[in-house]
C-alpha cells in the first residue's frame, strides 16, 4: 500500500470480506504518508455521493498542474460493487493520466472499466488483489491465536484449506470455535451454508448480483471445476474463457485452477452456499443440472467426474454405463480411487436392469471377496446382452472376461482360473494399443490371476513371469498399493522357488513405501514371503513373529493363496519346535480351507507336509493313505514322501522322476530328491553312494543357506547329519542361522523385478563346472573323471550355452549367481 501511493493509482480489488477497509485504516494509522487523505465512499444509502465524488474530481482538475510542487492529496474512493457513471470514470482516467499531484486509492469488489492494461504497460497502476489480502497459514495461526484459540498447525492448515485463506471466513470460524472441545472436529463441520457465513455471502455477494450473473452462479455451482463450454452446458447461455476471467475480478469469489488456462471455480465455502440456495430455491433444476453436467463430464473423457454427477442426478443406468464404456470400473478393485469408486456405487439399486449395471455390480461383489455374487452378476450380464439390452459391444465382452478371470482365480479350481485367465489375456491382447495402454488397471489385474493362478499350479517360472509383468504395469502406472502387493507376490514366487536371497530382495521392496514414511502398510504377501525364507533358514522365532503379523494385515485378491502359505510356515515352525501333532491339525484345518484340485500344487503341498510328518513319527503306513487318497498324489512331491514312507517300512518305494528335468522344481524339491536317494541307499547297504546323495543336496543348499530340507531330513540320514559328523564340519553354514534384520534386505538393491531360471545342468555337466570353478584345464578334468578330453569340450560347450556365457570364466561368475555352485571360498 505504501508503495502504491507513490503512483497516480492503487487498485484494491477483491471480493466482500477480504479486508480491503481494514488495510487502508492500518496504512493510515503508520502515518507514513505526511499529505492529507480524503475519504469518499459511494454506496447506496448515501444520495449525494456520487455528485460529492463528481464535484472532488472536477475540483481537482481545476487545481491541475498548480499543485504540482505540493505534496500530493491521496483520494479515496470506496465503490464497494456499485457501478459508477462512465462520466465519472471518465473523470478518473483524466486524474490517473494527468495529474501529478493527485493519488487515488480505489476500493472496489470489482474491477472498474479503466484501461488498466494501458497503466500496467505505463507503471502507473499498483493492484491489490483477493490473493494478497488471503491469509497465510502463519498469518491465520495469528488471528487464532488472538481469538485465546490454541490450534495445531494442522488444524490451522485444513481451517486456511476451507476458507483459501478469506479473512472474513477466518473470523466467521473463530467465533464458531470459540467454546468448542472438539476443534478438529469443529473445523471439519464448518461450512459456508449455515450460520453467519451464510448470511453474508447472501446479503454481500448473492444479493448484490445482478439476475442474470445470480442465475449464472446458481447454476455452475453444482460442479468443482467450470470450463466455458461446461458453463454455456449448465446455463445455455454463450460462454467464453473471457466471461470467466470477467467473473473472476467480481464479487463472485471465483478464481482460476493453478496450471490451467481456462479452467475456472469457487471458492469452497462460497460454492457450499450457491448449492443450498439452489436446492431451497429451485430442488427441481438440481438433478436437471448434474444430469446435464455428467454427460458434458462423460464427452470430455473426465469420467468418473461423470460418474459422480449421474449418481448425484439418481441416474444409476448412466453411472453404469461410464464406468464400463471405459473400463472405469476396474479401479473398483485396484487404485488409489478404489474407496471413492466403492463409495459412489454402494447403492447401485440391486433391481436396476442391463447388462452395465450387472457389471458394475459384479465389480462391487469383487471388491468385497463376494466370488458367489460376482458369478451371478455376470450371469445375469450375459442374459442381459442376449436380450439386446444394452447391445452387445467388445467392450461388454471384455470386462466380463476380466471379471471372470478374477472370479475363477479366488475359487479352488486352478485348471477353470488358468482358462478363464488366458481367455481374458488373449480378449487384451485384441484389444486395441491404445485402449489396453488407457487402462493398466485391466492388464495388471490380469497378469496378477496369471502369477497366482500359476503359483497355485507350481509353475514357479511362469507365475514369477506374470508377476514381473505386474510389476511393470503398476510401476508405470502409478499404483503404488498395488505395486507393493505385487512386489511381495514375487517374493513368495521366489521363497517357495528356493531362491531365498532373491526373495528378500524383493519383500524388502514391496515393504519400501511403508518404511519411507508413505501411508502404505506393508503387504500380507511381503510378510508372508519373508517369514517363508525365515523358516527355510531356520530363523524359528522371526518366521514365527512374522507369520502372526500377516494374520493382522489388510486382504488382498491373494488372500486364499496367502493363507495357505502361511498355514505351511506356521506348521512347519510348529514341527521344528516339537508338537508334530499341533502342526498336522493346522495343515488339515488349512487344507479344508483351501480344498485343492488334481493340478493344484499348493493344496498338495498341505497334504505333503503332513504326510511328512507322519513319517518322522514313525506312521508310514498312515502318509502313504494320505498322499493315494490325494488328487495330487503323482506330483514329484507325493512321490518322494511315498519313497520316505516306504524306506520306513523297509521297501522299495515308487521310482523316482528327475525333478529337474521334469519341471522347474523348487530347491526345496530337488535337495529332498537328493536325501530321499540318500536314505533310500542306506536301506539298501550302499553308504558309500548315500554320502555323495547328501553332499549334492548340501551343495545345492548351500548359496540359499536352506536349512530345514535337512532338519526335516528322513530318519536314515539324522546319523549324517550329526552336529559332530564330517558333513557338518565342512559346511558349517548348515549348523546355525546367520544374524540378519528381521529378514529384510538391503532396499537398495533391487529396484525392479528380474526373473531367475534355474539352469537344468547334467550331473556331470554339474561335476565339470565345479572343476571349472577349481580352474582345472580341460585335460585335467579328464583325467579326473577318466573320460576323453573331447567329452569334457562337449559338457563345456553345453554349459555354455545353458548359462548364455562365451567363455568358462563367464560360465563360472553366472553359476555362483544363480547359486548352481556353492560360495566362493572367503579369503
Amino acid at each position: 500500500m505504501s508503495q502504491g501511493v507513490q503512483g497516480p493509482l492503487t487498485l484494491v480489488s477483491a471480493p466482500a470480506g477480504f479486508g480491503k477497509t481494514i488495510l487502508l485504516f492500518s496504512w493510515e494509522a503508520l502515518g507514513t504518508w505526511g499529505s492529507p487523505v480524503r475519504h469518499i465512499t459511494v454506496d447506496a444509502a448515501g444520495e449525494h455521493a456520487t455528485a460529492s465524488l463528481q464535484s472532488v474530481l472536477d475540483g481537482l482538475h481545476l487545481r491541475g498542474a498548480g499543485l504540482a510542487e505540493e505534496p500530493a492529496l491521496v483520494l479515496v474512493i470506496d465503490c464497494g460493487d456499485l457501478t459508477l457513471t462512465p462520466e465519472l470514470w471518465d473523470s478518473v482516467d483524466r486524474l490517473v493520466r494527468g495529474n501529478a499531484s493527485v493519488r487515488i486509492v480505489l476500493l472496489t469488489r470489482a474491477d472498474p472499466p479503466l484501461p488498466l492494461y494501458r497503466y500496467r504497460l505505463a507503471g502507473t497502476v499498483t493492484e491489490i488483489r483477493a490473493a494478497d489480502l488471503a491469509f497465510t497459514v502463519e498469518e491465520a495461526a495469528g488471528l487464532m491465536r488472538q481469538e485465546n484459540l490454541e490450534l495445531t498447525p494442522a488444524e490451522v492448515a485444513e481451517l486456511c484449506a476451507r476458507t483459501d485463506g478469506w479473512p472474513a471466513g477466518l473470523t466467521f470460524a473463530a467465533m464458531n470455535l470459540a467454546g468448542k472441545a472438539d476443534t478438529a472436529q469443529a473445523i471439519r463441520e464448518f461450512r459456508g451454508d449455515m450460520g453467519n457465513v451464510a448470511a453474508f455471502l447472501m446479503t454481500e455477494v448473492l444479493q448484490t448480483q445482478p439476475s442474470a450473473l445470480r442465475d449464472f452462479l446458481l447454476r455452475t455451482c453444482i460442479v468443482d471445476k467450470l470450463w466455458p463450454e461446461l458453463a454455456e452446458a449448465l446455463t445455455g447461455r454463450v460462454c467464453d474463457r473471457r466471461s470467466l476471467e470477467f467473473l473472476s475480478h467480481g464479487n463472485a469469489f471465483t478464481q482460476r485452477v493453478p496450471g490451467t488456462g481456462d479452467c475456472y471455480s469457487y471458492q469452497s465455502l462460497f460454492r457450499e452456499f450457491l448449492r443450498a440456495e439452489l436446492l431451497f430455491e429451485r430442488p427441481a433444476l438440481v438433478p436437471e443440472l448434474h444430469r446435464t453436467a455428467a454427460a458434458w463430464f462423460a464427452q470430455n473423457g473426465h469420467r468418473l467426474t461423470a460418474v459422480h454427477h449421474a449418481v448425484t442426478a439418481g441416474h444409476w443406468g448412466d453411472a453404469a454405463r461410464y464406468l464400463v464404456e471405459d473400463f472405469d470400473f476396474a479401479q473398483l478393485l485396484v487404485g488409489r480411487r478404489r474407496q471413492l469408486l466403492k463409495a459412489l456405487v454402494a447403492d447401485l439399486p440391486d433391481d436396476l436392469e442391463g447388462a452395465d449395471a450387472a457389471v458394475v455390480r459384479s465389480a462391487r461383489a469383487l471388491a468385497e471377496f463376494d466370488v458367489d455374487r460376482c458369478t451371478a452378476e455376470l450371469s445375469k450380464a450375459r442374459r442381459s446382452l442376449e436380450q439386446g439390452v444394452p447391445p452387445r459391444t467388445p467392450t461388454h465382452d471384455l470386462a466380463i472376461s476380466v471379471l471372470q478371470a478374477i472370479s475363477a482365480s479366488l475359487r479352488a479350481d486352478v485348471t477353470t482360473a488358468l482358462d478363464a485367465t488366458l481367455a481374458a489375456e488373449a480378449g487384451l491382447g485384441a484389444a486395441s494399443v491404445g485402449s489396453r495402454a488407457l487402462h493398466p488397471e485391466l492388464t495388471f489385474l490380469v497378469a496378477g490371476c496369471k502369477g497366482r493362478v500359476l503359483l497355485q499350479r507350481g509353475d514357479f517360472p511362469g507365475a514369477a513371469e506374470a508377476f514381473a509383468e505386474a510389476i511393470a504395469i503398476a510401476d508405470e502406472a502409478g499404483l503404488h498399493e498395488a505395486l507393493a502387493e505385487v512386489f511381495g507376490m514375487a517374493a513368495l514366487v521366489e521363497a517357495v522357488w528356493g531362491h531365498l536371497r532373491r526373495a528378500g530382495e524383493l519383500a524388502a521392496q514391496a515393504a519400501a513405501p511403508a518404511e519411507s514414511g508413505a501411508r502404505l502398510d506393508e503387504p500380507q504377501s511381503a510378510i508372508v514371503a519373508r517369514a517363508w525364507v525365515s523358516a527355510d533358514q531356520g530363523e524359528l522365532t522371526a518366521a514365527r513373529d512374522l507369520v502372526h503379523r500377516a494374520g493382522d494385515a489388510v486382504p488382498t485378491f491373494d488372500v486364499r493363496v496367502l493363507a495357505a502359505l502361511a498355514a505351511l510356515v506356521r506348521a512347519r515352525v510348529l514341527r521344528a519346535g516339537g508338537d508334530p501333532d499341533l502342526a498336522r491339525a493346522e495343515l488339515r484345518a488349512a487344507g479344508n480351507s483351501y480344498r485343492g484340485g488334481t493340478d493344484d500344487w499348493l493344496g498338495q503341498s498341505l497334504l505333503v507336509d503332513e504326510a511328512k510328518i507322519l513319517v518322522a513319527q514313525h506312521l508310514p503306513h498312515e502318509a502313504i493313505a494320505v498322499i493315494e487318497h490325494s488328487p495330487g498324489r503323482h506330483q514329484v512331491e507325493s512321490i518322494l514322501v511315498l519313497q520316505r514312507a516306504a524306506t520306513e517300512v523297509g521297501v522299495r518305494g515308487p521310482a523316482l522322476p528327475s525333478p529337474v528335468t521334469q519341471r522347474a522344481t523348487s530347491l526345496e524339491t530337488q535337495i529332498d530328491s537328493w536325501l530321499v536317494q540318500a536314505a533310500e541307499s542306506i536301506r539298501a547297504g550302499e553308504s558309500g553312494r548315500s554320502d555323495l546323495h547328501v553332499e549334492r543336496a548340501l551343495r545345492l543348499a548351500a548359496p540359499e543357506h536352506l536349512r530345514r530340507p535337512f532338519s526335516d531330513a528322513p530318519p536314515p540320514l539324522r546319523t549324517l547329519l550329526q552336529p559332530t559328523g564330517e558333513l557338518m564340519r565342512r559346511h558349517a553354514w548348515l549348523r546355525a542361522p546367520r544374524s540378519t534384520r528381521d529378514g529384510g534386505a538391503d532396499q537398495s538393491t533391487r529396484s525392479r523385478y528380474e526373473l531367475v531360471v534355474t539352469v537344468a545342468l547334467s550331473s556331470k555337466e554339474h561335476e565339470v563346472l565345479e572343476y571349472l570353478a577349481e580352474l582345472l584345464t580341460t585335460e585335467e578334468i579328464a583325467s579326473i573323471m577318466y573320460v576323453s578330453v573331447n567329452t569334457v569340450r562337449s559338457h563345456v560347450r553345453s554349459i555354455l550355452r545353458k548359462l548364455s556365457a562365451s567363455r568358462r570364466n563367464e560360465a563360472v561368475r553366472r553359476a555362483w549367481e544363480l547359486g548352481l555352485l556353492p560360495p566362493r571360498p572367503e579369503t
